[in-house]
């Protein structure tokens, strides 16, 4: 490290405790210098508590501590995949993935509305009015839903009137999180009654499913409002993700700090029903195969969920300026859904928006994990693909979270071949967006490891116009000058 920032020279890196006294170390071993740094949040939770790191890491891999093999003085790993160091009911039969019959993944074009906004500028005030909205029907699928302010909002406006049908993953509770999954729909019923139909997804982890179909999550958030319209996002159901402010037509003195707290998310409204009954299929079929496979009690989920993830806060450095949404009407838009693990689909869509780039390749991401297996080469070729925009001498630019700095990742990043040179680092990031050459953007809910881009459930789409696509990168832009640093001491 050199200013807080990887150089490309090979050394042997030492982390050391943040309460222990620093080791004498010699400066190099054969030639290679001790790099000796500070343990992060994470890394130091990691070290403190193993087993509560492990089972967490097995649901959320911006925990995955296995960037580069280690082992014990015996030669044993420490840092196995998560999938395998903990036990996530191994003897739990897979049940092979399918999608709705008849149901196309095709670009849809037309002139039909839109509504580009992002987190935490605006996000909460649209959804909001996104929920208000519903006439008849409400279906979702959703990674986290943990907000109180939501969960009211759904409550009342459903209530009476309206049939709400969800599929839940059910994830280690969220640090702002105002009550658990299983007290989310707890409410819910205890509210709505009949009027409420859920399902707790086919993940891997969670005792409640007798089969499981995703290995590590169900991760989409998306909501389909009477058959019409689609909520599409990066950001969960929770307050950090829908922070409680309006800065864009009630700004209060408490908007920096909150939003400095908050996550980057990009979301978008689609007001087409073609794409709205596309969306609803694949939500209407996860919860027929999902509400089939129910196995455990209740009582045993809310056990589950009491594994809380720790506070490690990550405060956005700079003064946001915040982004009014934008309402596009009246202009021709192609809008591509991306939904995974349906084969191809989006890995496919993804390399093809990246090898097109042949001016500007703007990329913000809660992280990059790459991997050698050979089993995940889709995944590495896209990380493949903009290096080789970066050596083709396209403006490429790469913000990423916090938890790219942690347990080696970012480092590994360097070694799989992506020049740090182009890389910020920007805590609170939890985007998964691209901008190509101003002129088609894609967003949605794919982190980049090997699961998301492959095997979970997750939802993307890529939007072909020119005014969306400049709408979002201006906010990257501002990422990029205003939040994002190349260091990773934030």
């Amino acid at each position: 490290m050199v200013n807080g920032w990887p150089t490309k020279d090979p050394a042997i890196v030492v982390i050391v405790s943040k309460d222990a006294p620093e080791p004498a170390l010699p400066s190099e071993i054969e030639g290679f210098p001790i790099d000796m740094r500070k343990a992060t949040d994470v890394e130091e939770f990691r070290f403190r508590q193993p087993g509560t790191f492990a089972k967490i890491a097995a649901h959320r891999s911006e925990f995955r501590g296995d960037a580069f093999p280690e082992t014990d003085p015996a030669g044993e790993a420490t840092n196995a995949d998560a999938e395998t160091s903990v036990d996530v009911a191994a003897a739990k039969p897979e049940l092979p993935y399918t999608s709705p019959d008849g149901v196309s993944l095709a670009a849809t074009t037309g002139t039909f509305a839109i509504t580009c906004h992002a987190s935490p500028d605006a996000g909460w005030p649209n959804l909001s009015k996104f929920l208000a909205d519903t006439r008849s029907t409400l279906t979702v699928g959703m990674y986290d839903f943990t907000s109180k302010h939501i969960l009211d909002a759904v409550n009342a406006d459903l209530l009476g009137k309206h049939q709400l049908e969800i599929v839940l993953d059910n994830p280690a509770k969220n640090p702002t999180a105002d009550q658990t999954d299983i007290q989310t729909l707890t409410s819910l019923n205890d509210e709505l009654g009949t009027e409420l139909s859920w399902a707790w997804a086919l993940v891997r982890s969670n005792k409640a499913v007798s089969r499981w179909i995703y290995p590590t999550a169900y991760h989409i958030k998306v909501a389909v409002r009477d058959s019409a319209a689609v909520w599409l996002s990066s950001g969960n159901w929770n307050n950090s993700n829908q922070p409680d402010i309006d800065p864009i037509d009630h700004p209060t003195d408490a908007d920096q700090t909150v939003a400095r707290k908050s996550d980057r998310d990009w979301h978008v409204i689609i007001e087409d029903a073609g794409l709205a009954r596309t969306f609803e299929a694949f939500l209407k079929h996860d919860f027929d195969i999902a509400s089939s496979e129910e196995s455990g009690e209740r009582e045993e989920i809310a056990a589950e969920a009491a594994v809380e993830i720790p506070q490690l806060e990550a405060i956005a450095q700079g003064e946001f300026e915040f982004h009014a949404p934008l309402r596009i009407e009246d202009e021709s838009i192609t809008i591509t859904p991306l939904l995974t693990p349906d084969p191809g689909i989006y890995q496919s869509a993804i390399l093809r928006l990246i090898q097109s780039a042949e001016k500007t390749l703007y990329i913000q991401l809660q992280y990059i994990h790459p991997s050698n297996k050979e089993q995940d080469s889709d995944f590495t070729a896209l990380i493949d693909a903009v290096i080789d925009r970066i050596q083709a001498g396209v403006d490429v630019r790469i913000i990423l979270s916090q938890w790219q700095v942690s347990n080696g990742w970012l480092e590994r990043l360097q070694s799989a071949g992506v020049d740090l040179s182009v890389v910020k680092i920007q805590n609170g990031v939890h985007n998964k967006g691209f901008v190509v050459d101003s002129e088609r953007v894609a967003l949605g809910s794919q982190n980049w490891s090997a699961d998301g881009v492959l095997k979970n459930r997750d939802a993307s789409v890529i939007i072909e116009n020119t005014t969306a696509a400049q709408y979002y990168e201006k906010i990257f832009l501002h990422d990029w000058d205003r939040i994002a640093k190349q260091s990773t001491q934030q």
